[in-house]
């Protein structure tokens, strides 16, 4: 009890406790409701029995302040046993539906934590496609510790990423309202337009007659690039170098697979395109690369055993904005 108001407490997983279960991950989404920004999931696996620090300070995170939030999220961050974050694009979204989108941001919170989880407690959804014991709880943030303590790190983390994302869209107030449909968000929305970072599916955007200005292209590779990295990441791989230049070329994306590196070529590729990326890796933009990748080989401290040079294929949709990716292993040979 925290004065005389209940609290999430850990009943939930210490019934998966005395079942055997350890490594109890709880879920939680936020995000889901705004017009823009990704949504984001984020899971916690808390020790079996969590020091009072973390009781103390885990609500609710709707009833935090920000202040408070981002203290509990580094009580979090030190006391937990494993934490992380997942997430889906707006052109994802917009793509698959939010639903979908959500349990694919709760998968890939999931599959990013180590140890990896035994067993679930979900926010309000289930995910039938993880082969775990789990438990769907209707508010679950105000009943179990470890989806409170989900729900906050996926706030923080979201709310940090919308700060970040309104240095590029200066006009549209993201580092305040964080996306959600606030009179002065859809105020912006009429005068400028909708950007990159909304989802276009949702209404009032989906009445919109167009996005307003087009993303340069800087701005398209860099989004490529970084859904590229994501995409790497979801497989289980450590990208460990990002835009590794030389004198003689550029190496995208760099990642480990085991003990192979894995250089990544970004390319995108809007769906109408009929040559594909990876004819477009050719002649001495080619040789180019396979001269920046063997320089990273000479120069790098990295232990491996084998390499290969990969080709993403990331689909833009009608925004011109990563929608898919398809990895086309070994693409590039010597």
């Amino acid at each position: 009890m925290r004065g005389t108001s209940p609290g999430p407490d850990v009943e939930f997983e210490a019934q998966f406790h005395r079942q055997g279960y350890r490594h109890v991950a709880g879920l939680d989404e936020v995000g889901r409701g705004c017009l823009a920004g990704p949504v984001t999931a984020g899971a916690v696996i808390l020790p079996l029995n969590p020091h009072p620090s973390l009781t103390d300070v885990v609500r609710n995170s709707k009833q935090l302040s920000a202040r408070q939030r981002e203290d509990a999220y580094e009580v979090i961050v030190e006391s937990a046993l494993a934490h992380s974050t997942g997430w889906t694009s707006p052109a994802e979204i917009d793509r698959i539906g939010i639903v979908p989108s959500t349990r694919l941001a709760m998968r890939r919170a999931l599959s990013r934590l180590s140890p990896s989880a035994d067993s679930l407690l979900i926010d309000a959804l289930s995910l039938h496609s993880i082969n775990l014991p789990q438990k769907s709880i209707i508010r679950g943030d105000s009943k179990s510790l470890s989806i409170a303590a989900a729900s906050i790190v996926a706030k923080v983390e979201r709310d940090t990423l919308m700060g970040r994302i309104s240095e590029d869209y200066p006009d549209f107030g993201f580092e305040s309202h964080k996306g959600y449909g606030t009179q002065r968000h859809l105020d912006a929305i009429r005068q400028f337009g909708p950007c990159a970072e909304h989802r276009m599916s949702f209404r009032p955007l989906n009445q919109a007659p167009q996005m307003g200005p087009a993303l340069g292209t800087t701005q398209v590779g860099r989004a490529a690039e970084s859904f590229a990295a994501e995409a790497l990441e979801d497989r289980g791989m450590t990208v460990i170098t990002r835009n590794f230049r030389t004198r003689f070329g550029e190496v995208d994306l760099v990642a480990m697979s085991g003990e192979t590196l894995v250089f990544v070529e970004v390319r995108a590729r809007r769906s109408r395109a009929f040559v594909t990326p990876a004819e477009t890796v050719i002649g001495e933009k080619s040789r180019r690369l396979i001269v920046a990748c063997q320089q990273f080989l000479q120069d790098t401290e990295v232990p491996w055993s084998d390499w290969r040079i990969d080709v993403a294929s990331v689909e833009l949709d009608q925004w011109e904005r990563p929608a898919s990716v398809e990895f086309i292993e070994s693409a590039i040979e010597e």
